[in-house]
């Protein structure tokens, strides 16, 4: 029996894309999560369509020729570190930056781009209420009362916007404000670029641009 990857996935969103396609997105995500100094929008959907997928793969191996089965091992074993390693970096930011990303979430617009998955946003949450718990156990409460409060605006972990990327541009865009003491220019598919990150991010949440 032939078993492969690159079957129609059965999820609504996904479901004119193979398989494949939808590994290329992940990719191209993991990418720009991995360069990227904060959160990007979750990709959460894309990564529980692999899986299953994956999943449904393994499944059919007993039915499938030795062969088969190794060539889609590798394969399903290349999905799972795509994977692994994507949810380890995003882990790494909720981490490093909890309190801020839970403050964004609580004060975002409705259409914004969703930044947390639910599940990372309990987990950022309760990362967050710990980290606190251990530091007033550990420390605050053994200070003079006057120390005991923390000032949020100068403990909270902020990430660096204006930290330089290398992007390239997917889509043709015309006037693109990069450097505010410059004016704005046109950005032509296939180009590669070096900018701060804060004017990009707009364009990488469209999926205008990728970061290399």
């Amino acid at each position: 029996m032939d078993i492969s990857l690159d079957e129609t996935t059965n999820d609504e969103e996904y479901e004119q894309l193979t398989v494949s396609q939808v590994l290329e997105r992940l990719e191209e995500s993991w990418v720009n999560e991995r360069m990227s100094p904060y959160l990007l929008e979750t990709q959460q959907e894309v990564v529980e369509c692999l899986l299953e997928q994956c999943q449904t793969v393994e499944e059919k191996f007993p039915q499938a020729s030795p062969f088969a089965v190794g060539i889609h091992q590798l394969e399903i074993q290349r999905i799972k570190y795509t994977v692994t390693d994507y949810v380890r970096t995003r882990l790494k930011k909720i981490e490093k930056f909890a309190e801020y990303a839970l403050e964004e979430e609580l004060v975002k617009e409705e259409e914004s781009v969703p930044r947390l998955s639910p599940g990372e946003f309990v987990y950022a949450r309760e990362f967050h209420r710990n980290t606190q718990n251990h530091l007033t156990e550990m420390a605050l409460k053994h200070m003079p009362a006057a120390f005991q409060k923390l000032d949020k605006s100068k403990s909270m972990s902020v990430p660096n916007l204006n930290t330089f990327i290398f992007f390239k541009v997917k889509e043709d865009t015309n006037d693109v404000q990069i450097d505010p003491r410059e004016p704005p220019v046109d950005l032509s598919s296939g180009e590669i670029h070096i900018s701060k990150y804060l004017p990009i991010a707009p364009l990488l949440d469209k999926s205008a641009v990728k970061l290399v």
